[in-house]
């Protein structure tokens, strides 16, 4: 009987030491829904750094979408591929930089109105995917 009673206290030791290390191993579920959050605020606050640098609202003014992807490159991630296109007010794209994808696509918009004397209103749209 003394035999069973070690038999089921060494089961039970067992059980507890396998749902530790389960516990202590196995991360979180991953929420695609918060990776995709956390790149809009990426990219967002990415947009407001190169704005408070001065450089975004000269290369949009400029309608360089290409300077404005490099730089942005730089707070994302690397597998994270990124379109930049430049509206003007009428709703026109005047850098033609949107790609068409068949994957899930996430989209930020920042605008800037452009410089001292000069109203020039434009829009930066980046859209970002690969974070599957």
């Amino acid at each position: 009987m003394k035999g069973m009673y070690y038999t089921i206290e060494a089961a039970i030791a067992a059980v507890m030491i396998l749902s530790v290390f389960l516990l202590l191993f196995l991360g979180p579920p991953n929420n695609p829904e918060v990776d995709r959050a956390n790149v809009k605020s990426d990219i967002y606050t990415g947009l407001e750094s190169l704005n408070a640098r001065g450089s975004l609202r000269q290369q949009a003014l400029n309608n360089n979408a290409t300077g404005i992807k490099n730089d942005l490159a730089s707070f994302l991630p690397v597998d994270i591929t990124v379109s930049v296109s430049i509206y003007n007010k009428t709703p026109s794209n005047l850098t033609e930089e949107v790609i068409d994808q068949n994957t899930d696509m996430i989209g930020v918009s920042y605008y800037v109105v452009g410089d001292v004397g000069n109203y020039t209103p434009k829009e930066i749209r980046v859209h970002a995917w690969g974070f599957e």
